[in-house]
């Protein structure tokens, strides 16, 4: 779970950053298209989750 984790933080660290660029020069759009994208998937696996425990 742990690794899933750093995953996640990884892929919101690089979505903040797009390509080691700041946040300034980033586009916008990409930066919410790309962390909507990761809000989905953590809750995709959040319902997993929640269905394996029924």
């Amino acid at each position: 779970m742990a690794t899933i984790i750093e995953d996640y933080c990884s892929a919101v660290r690089n979505s903040i950053t797009n390509d080691g660029h700041p946040p300034l020069e980033a586009s916008g759009l990409k930066l919410q298209e790309n962390l909507t994208l990761i809000e989905q998937s953590l809750e995709r696996m959040e319902k997993k989750v929640l269905y394996h425990r029924l």
